[in-house]
């Protein structure tokens, strides 16, 4: 929050920080501190407490930390993007991979900057993709925007995957909890997990979203 009387009007940039290192969180909240147009309305610490956040809150730009313990950075805003489709995200992560940057891109995020960026930078960043403008990593992409999520359609199979788990894989991709694909399955939520470790097992993947990820690029389901 800014100083009783040191402004006049409601800024247009309403940012909600979400890093699980509050320190970091704090240090990235005093460079935002003097900038008229932003405030820091609200700090996270991991990706159910963001959620939990813009909901009260409804901020206009969200920084998500992509390293986020148990629901990571990419999971989260996968999730946020679609309770909340017109609230963009930057994502800021210490990796530069080409890799990281796709997945932050499929998962729904309007842009992504390393943590070392400059202050200004950062800036521009926010005001960036608050307008709408994509931040691509220049150094780490080529100049095409990377491929944006949607409703996905089942392509028919894929090597290894029963026809129950590319059903179950085409509800994740869609955006889908264990509770949601359960209901929609007419199964219980035990066989749904069970069929998630199954898929994480044949994708060597860790996550819904990773499978969701993988599974694309794959063509198990399309997009």
């Amino acid at each position: 929050m800014r100083p009783e009387g040191r402004e006049t009007f409601m800024p247009a940039i309403r940012a909600l920080l979400v890093d699980d290192h509050r320190v970091v969180g704090e240090a990235i909240a005093r460079l935002l501190h003097d900038p008229p147009d932003v405030e820091v309305i609200g700090q996270a610490t991991s990706g159910p407490e963001a959620l939990q956040l813009v909901r009260r809150l409804q901020p206009t730009v969200v920084l998500m930390d992509i390293g986020l313990p148990g629901m990571d950075g990419v999971e989260t805003t996968w999730t946020l993007r679609r309770q909340f489709p017109t609230i963009p995200v930057l994502i800021l992560s210490m990796f530069e991979q080409e890799a990281y940057v796709r997945e932050a891109f499929r998962a729904g995020a309007c842009g992504y900057l390393v943590k070392t960026a400059p202050a200004a930078e950062l800036l521009a960043a926010i005001r960036a993709v608050h307008a709408g403008e994509p931040i691509i990593p220049s150094r780490t992409l080529s100049p095409a925007v990377p491929e944006r999520s949607g409703p996905p359609a089942v392509s028919g199979g894929g090597p290894g995957f029963s026809r129950r788990e590319i059903q179950v894989l085409q509800l994740i991709v869609g955006g889908a909890d264990v509770p949601a694909a359960a209901g929609h399955l007419r199964l219980s939520p035990h066989t749904i997990r069970n069929h998630l470790k199954s898929i994480y097992r044949k994708l060597g993947v860790g996550g819904r979203v990773e499978a969701a990820v993988h599974a694309v690029r794959l063509g198990v389901v399309k997009v």
